[in-house]
């Protein structure tokens, strides 16, 4: 199986910068700029789930065929997923309860511990338009939006077995217009769909058609290109359209040609390493570095930082920040070696499956 390398350091950098980001709303005051210059960079969760969606459809396109093998799939995407999220998850119920019972004073973030949504949480629905604001582990909506296209996977394998590439085609105009429809008629309360996230799983799933009809191409495609770098070009031209923050379809459409790109290159030269060798552990991990930077957040920018430290040195934010994100990985990683691979092969085989080769196309990014 194609290990898509150009995609793991894409995501591997996403999560990275989002990570910076959510850390960078404690800088200074001189400092601001970072957390102001890179939420210009949201669409860049689109390109998870555009990544998500070509590697999903890759993997099991032709594998979901009845509701048996449909079931099976649901379960190794469940067995991959749920472990973490439900450790995240029940960090910030602790931290809620302490809250509560005033064993803390704050929590950093009050708004998060609302108890009446917990349950949406557990049930990973709370990205599907049931609750106003994120709460818990905020950036779960991802997760939650993409375990929605996982379940409606069979809509788009269904609409290429009917129509093949036209039919993804159609697919995926209908479902970027189905949310310009809900943004206008005010169904879907935001300004503009690439905001969304407590309705993100529609966002999601259009996502998801898009890296669909991508798969398709590159596996028709008769191109013998194998260079990194005309892939390189675009996902850089990608980001400074979000930059710039042009039209979001002017970016979607920088993001799908380096995807499919990227695509190619990999499937003409599948055994090239694409970043250096150190980097290979923390590129495998990007759905946890993704999932864990709330838990490193609240514990050492929201308790630690803001009660101890909350120095005006931008130097000695940016030295502690770097310091953090480093942990953060190394959470990440030991996470994933000691916790997430164990515990969903003992999932698998008490659902009698077998363990699931290395995750294609994780993250929610």
């Amino acid at each position: 199986m194609i290990r898509y390398r150009l995609f793991e350091i894409w995501r591997l950098v996403a999560a990275l910068l989002i990570m910076l980001y959510h850390f960078g709303h404690f800088a200074p005051g001189e400092s601001q700029w970072v957390k102001d210059e890179l939420s210009a960079l949201r669409p860049l969760l689109d390109m998870f789930f555009i990544i998500s969606g070509f590697l999903i459809f890759n993997r099991y396109g032709t594998e979901v065929r009845n509701a048996r093998s449909y079931l099976v799939y649901l379960c190794k995407r469940l067995a991959r997923l749920y472990p973490l999220h439900l450790a995240t998850l029940s960090y910030f119920v602790l931290v809620g309860l302490a809250v509560q019972f005033g064993f803390l004073r704050s929590g950093g973030e009050p708004q998060l511990y609302q108890w009446d949504t917990l349950v949406a949480n557990l049930l990973l629905v709370q990205a599907w338009g049931v609750q106003d604001k994120l709460t818990f582990n905020f950036v779960s909506w991802s997760l939650s939006a993409e375990w929605f296209a996982y379940i409606f996977l069979p809509v788009i394998i269904l609409a290429h077995r009917l129509g093949g590439r036209a039919g993804l085609l159609v697919l995926l105009v209908l479902s970027y217009a189905a949310l310009e429809a809900m943004v206008r008629t005010g169904i879907m309360p935001f300004e503009n769909w690439v905001q969304a996230d407590t309705w993100g799983a529609y966002r999601t799933f259009a996502d998801f058609v898009l890296g669909a009809f991508l798969a398709v191409l590159v596996a028709g495609s008769s191109s013998t290109i194998a260079s990194r770098a005309p892939a390189w070009v675009a996902i850089i031209a990608a980001c400074t359209s979000m930059a710039l923050q042009l039209n979001i379809y002017v970016t979607l459409a920088l993001l799908g040609i380096a995807v499919f790109l990227a695509g190619l290159a990999e499937r003409n030269d599948p055994e090239r390493y694409t970043y250096p060798a150190f980097l290979r552990p923390a590129a495998a991990v990007s759905f946890g570095i993704y999932l864990w930077h709330p838990v490193t957040e609240s514990l050492f920018f929201s308790f630690v930082w803001s009660h101890f430290i909350a120095s005006q040195s931008s130097l000695a934010f940016f030295a502690y920040t770097a310091a953090i994100m480093l942990l953060t990985v190394g959470v990440a990683i030991t996470s994933y070696q000691l916790f997430e691979a164990r515990l969903a092969g003992v999932l698998l085989h008490m659902l009698g499956l077998r363990r699931p080769e290395r995750s294609p196309g994780v993250a929610p990014v």
